[in-house]
Formats: structure tokens, sequence, C-alpha cells
């Protein structure tokens, strides 16, 4: 005879535990470690937060795209889905950062201590079958948690994954190695658990016009977080366009309903956001939920930080960054430069010695051809303005010495400012794309002096930092890379200004025609790969290399210091001999 109770006792020990939202279970086993946190302790999801964890265990969504911007808590919400997969659905699992430096830091400065910091966790991580507790793997009873780095596809095509988490996909790499794009050979390695509860999470600001988290959000359901308006409950997400605040005075932010006009505080503000809702915008593939969020709906930020944040930003490079991080958008505002060489020679001014007080800085970036040298000087202003002081064309046989001796009289130029301080050239970039060789040569007799001189070579892609250190110059010197097609596109933008403000470019009037044809010499273009946008600098004149010059003096500049101006004062002979002497016996 059966005994009921103790079969249903039975039954009970077998069963399943009982589903939780990943929302609740992050807020019932997380503690925020101090180290990271202004308000350490048990966690507080904020409204938003929820649904951003919580989809993570919805079992009609695969993709998961979170556009997010700054201060929202973008990474405390992937924090938590890791979480929960690991204690609740436990498997394979992939994290990608855009760098090996980031999948570190990432280990490092914010797993670990979260980890440390949450008791049921700490128990979880290392308990695995390979006990394995490091910088590149965690362990747990069920799964492991790998890290790797955009950069390194060795680490993206190894076993089946079952969730993936692409953390700042804007940063990665163009491509893994020779195998293509990063974001697409980690995805392939989900193709095992395709049907059977794989998730993959991509996380990013945007960054530029070819963001790919914005391509990704675009082909899901574009989901936005709305609030009701307290006065006539219309619901809508809160919009920059409806924040309004008197010129220079942030803190006289406030937000207005577009359907009934009336305004609202920074303390409305929050109480609407812990009634809002995510919803839909566009129908969107299948399986794939994407996320958009702006600092305006964060618990972290105010309305008087997010005004004041578009009041400081001055320049074209400030205002991408504006929009790209507080406002989680692509910023195409002015992107599309035509220069006209023509305006450009009309606008130049006579430049010459004495030279303005503000200059900061100069830098050198010369171009190498076969049959000649060509340097632009150019002078960075305190007030965020620069001029091209000059532009070198020195013909001749590069691979013999006199123009390499002509180029090296050039950047040995004092340039006497108007309130007597006098400057030299503080860095120099040198093209290394022509005769190597003597590129090598000229930069190690110039270091000899004590100038600040490197070899450059020009890299295009828009996601190219602007300046980076990349290999070796035929395994003898350590190269720079400039990132030509950022630069390129901030100087174009800064020639295009036609009011004197943080970024304008002066233009010296003794320069001749052809001078300014180089300046314009070329123009961007977008052709479309598979649908994609694909934006590409295209040859408009045949001598660009004034354009070049500008690049390379440009970027040159993040490796001058800032320096602080001070009147001239008395020198003291003696201890600069001694300086000088101690540099040159080094």
């Amino acid at each position: 005879m059966t005994d009921t109770p103790l079969a249903l006792a039975w039954l009970g020990a077998l069963a399943p535990p009982p589903a939780i939202l990943p929302s609740v279970f992050a807020e019932a086993q997380i503690v925020l470690p101090s180290s990271a946190n202004s308000l350490p302790g048990p966690l507080r999801l904020a409204p938003y937060q929820k649904e951003l964890v919580d989809c993570i265990a919805d079992p009609d969504t695969d993709i998961i795209v979170m556009q997010l911007s700054s201060q929202v808590g973008k990474s405390l919400s992937l924090d938590c889905q890791l979480m929960y997969c690991i204690s609740c659905s436990p498997g394979p699992m992939l994290h990608v950062s855009p760098t090996n430096q980031r999948a570190t830091e990432f280990v490092r400065d914010r797993f670990d201590p979260l980890v440390a910091s949450s008791p049921s966790m700490r128990k979880l991580i290392g308990a695995g079958a390979k006990g394995a507790d490091s910088i590149s793997a965690k362990s747990f009873p069920g799964g492991q948690l790998a890290f790797a780095s955009s950069f390194k596809p060795d680490e993206l095509a190894a076993r089946a994954i079952k969730v993936l988490a692409l953390d700042e996909i804007d940063r990665y790499a163009t491509s893994a190695g020779i195998e293509g794009s990063p974001v697409d050979l980690a995805i392939k390695r989900t193709k095992t658990f395709e049907g059977k509860g794989r998730k993959i999470v991509l996380t990013s600001t945007p960054t530029n016009r070819v963001s790919r988290i914005n391509a990704w959000y675009l082909r899901g359901d574009q989901r936005k977080f709305f609030v009701a308006c307290p006065d006539c409950k219309d619901e809508a997400p809160l919009a920059f366009e409806n924040l309004k605040w008197t010129e220079g005075k942030p803190a006289t932010a406030h937000l207005v309903c577009e359907a009934c006009g009336c305004i609202h505080n920074e303390a409305q503000r929050r109480a609407m956001l812990e009634d809002g809702k995510w919803k839909p915008t566009a129908t969107g593939e299948p399986g794939v939920r994407s996320y958009h969020l702006t600092e305006l709906s964060s618990k972290f930020s105010t309305l008087q930080s997010v005004a004041a944040q578009y009041d400081a930003a001055k320049t074209p490079e400030q205002k991408q960054s504006f929009f790209n991080t507080c406002l989680a958008q692509t910023y195409e505002a002015g992107t599309e430069v035509e220069l006209s060489s023509s305006e450009l020679q009309r606008r130049a001014e006579p430049i010459a010695s004495p030279y303005a007080n503000n200059i900061e800085k100069i830098t050198a970036g010369v171009d190498v051809q076969s049959n000649r040298l060509e340097c632009t000087l150019f002078a960075h202003h305190a007030d965020g303005t620069s001029s091209v002081l000059n532009h070198h064309k020195l013909m001749g046989d590069t691979s013999s010495d006199s123009v390499w001796q002509a180029l090296d009289n050039a950047l040995g130029e004092v340039f006497t400012l108007a309130n007597g301080r006098k400057l030299m050239v503080q860095a120099t970039a040198v093209d290394s794309g022509f005769n190597a060789d003597r590129v090598m040569a000229f930069v190690n007799m110039q270091r000899r002096k004590s100038r600040a001189c490197y070899a450059v070579k020009g890299r295009s892609g828009f996601e190219r930092m602007p300046l980076t250190w990349g290999g070796n110059l035929k395994g003898q010197m350590r190269l720079l890379i400039v990132g030509t097609d950022a630069v390129k596109h901030t100087v174009q933008r800064h020639l295009a200004l036609q009011s004197i403000e943080p970024g304008y470019i002066r233009l010296p009037s003794h320069l001749p025609q052809e001078y300014y044809e180089g300046l314009a010499s070329e123009e961007l273009r977008v052709r479309y790969v598979k649908g994609a946008p694909k934006y590409e600098y295209h040859r408009t004149f045949r001598q660009n290399e004034p354009l070049d010059c500008l690049v390379y003096a440009t970027a040159i500049a993040n490796m001058v210091p800032k320096v602080t101006l001070t009147p001239p004062g008395p020198s003291n002979i003696p201890e600069l001999a001694r300086k000088l002497n101690a540099a040159h016996n080094t």
C-alpha cells in the first residue's frame, strides 16, 4: 500500500526549484561592494533595470541588445544577468571585452569584487568540475565563464557557448585577425545552443556613424522607457527635445510635457520613473529584443547634469561625446563635410612672427614621397583653436641626405611669441609608409638632438583610435599607428568652421594655391556592403600631402604633455646647461 504523504514528499524533493525572476534573484542575492559603488550593500535595481535583467530568462528572447547611455547602470544590469545564469541557468558562458586589458579590468574591478561581496555567489565560483577561479575563467556547478578580447580570434572560436555577453561592441576590433568581425565570430560559437536556451547579450554606447550597437538595435523591437505625465497622464519616453533651461544656467533645467505643456522638475522626473514601463516601438526580427535609454531616465543623474553637459560641449568632438554617452545616439549632424579650396584660401590670414601669446605647443607632421618631403608646422592654442604656422615643400631625392638636412633645419626653427616666449617643435610625426630606412635614420638623429620625433603609419577605418602604439618598423623601431579616418574627419570639420570657436584652424595667407587644394583634396563617400553603410575617403585632387601632414601634426599632439602658460622669467643658464648635457649623455 502506497503511503500517499510519503510519495508526495518524494515528488516534492525531486521537483525543480520554483522559478524566480532574475531581478528578484539579483536583489535577493547580490551585494554591491564598497570598492566600486557609491551606495554599497544589498542591490536595489532602478525601475528601468528590472526588465533589462529579467529578459535574460524570457524563453522567446534569443538576442538582447542594450544601446544605453552612460550613468544608467548598464554594466550592473549585465552583471546581474551573468550572476543569474551562473546560479539558475548554468552552462558554458563567454564574456567578451574590447581589449585584453579591458577584459582583465572587468574581472579584477567588477566581477571579482561583486562575487566576493555576495555570499551565495562566493560559494559557487570555483566550485565547478574544473575548479577554475582565474582572470581568464571561472568555473561553477554546471558550467564555466570565460573572458576574452575582441582582438584575439583564438579566444572567440573554440568551444560551444550557451550564454554570450558582448560588452561595449562599438569599441571592438574591426576584425579578429583575418577571420572577420569579432561579433559575428563570437555569435557563431552559440550555434550549438540555438533553440536550446541560448542567450546573446550585446551592449554599448554608440560611438560613430557605423555603430555596431545601433545596427543591432534597429534589428530588434526598439523598446523605449515610457513614463506618464502626472498632469495629463500621456505616456512617452523622456526626450532631450523636451528638456528646457536658460542657456548657461543648467540649474534651471526642467521637462515640458509635449502633450499638455506642463512643467516637471527633478523631483517629479524621479517620481515618473518609478511607474515607467518598457514598450516596443517596432516589430523587429523574431527573438531580438532591443533597448534604448538616455541619461534623462537615469536614477544616477539629474536634469541639471544633462543640461550642464550639453552647455559644456563646444567642439564637434565634445558634441559627439554628449550625443553618444548622454543620449545614446549616433551623432550625424555636420558629419558630411564639404571643403572648398578657394574658400579656404579666401579666409587665410597673415600668420608670422611674433606669434600669438596663447600658443601652448607646436607639432609637426611630415609626409615622405620619393622626390620630396612635405612638413606642416602646427600651433595649438590655449582657447582650443589652432594655426598652421607654415608648410614646407622640400624637393629632393629622399634616399639622399640633403633633403633630410633641410627638414632638420625646418624642425629646428625657434618661434617667438608676442610676449617674448620662445617655442620649438615639441613633437614630430614622420610617415614611414615610404623609404622606411631613411625615416628610421632621421627619427634616431632627431632623438639624439633631444627632439621628440616618432615614426608613424596611417591606417584607415573609423573604429580606429586616433593614435596608438602598434608593432615595430622593420623590427627595429616602435611604431605609432594613426587612425587616419577619425583624425581626418576631425580636421575637416575644424577646417569647415566659419567662426572662431574651439576647433577653428587658422590658415596662413603666404602659401601657394596648391596648398589649399591639397587641404580639400579628399571627400567622404558612402557605399553599401550587404546593406550596411561603409564610409571611405576618396581623393579628388592628386596631391593630398597638405591634408596628410595636418592629420599627422594633429594626431601627434597627444604625445605632448599639457603645459600651463606662465610669463617669461629670468633664465638659469647653468641649470639649463646641466640638463642639456645630461640629456646628451643618455
